[in-house]
């Protein structure tokens, strides 16, 4: 039996800064049964997509600012100096 009041989605949490995963009750918005945090797969499958498809992706958000996610050519990770 499916239930229509279920969505999937897929959240943020700014204090722990983390990526999870789940249903969502439409009529809340609260999470309904486990959800899964995803933070480290989605942002490999984000690198993904933007080394394969070589364009930018841009999203408006609320306050009127847009986001822009890009990569680089470069063919190795830079050094992180302490």
């Amino acid at each position: 039996m499916q239930n229509n009041n279920l969505e999937f989605r897929v959240g943020y949490t700014p204090l722990g800064g983390r990526l999870y995963a789940g249903f969502v009750r439409k009529d809340s918005g609260t999470w309904e049964g486990q959800c899964h945090e995803v933070t480290e797969q989605v942002m490999f499958a984000l690198g993904q997509k933007l080394a394969r498809e070589g364009n930018d992706m841009r999203f408006s958000l609320p306050d009127g600012r847009v986001l822009r996610l890009s990569t680089g050519n470069e063919t190795e990770a830079p050094d992180v100096q302490s």
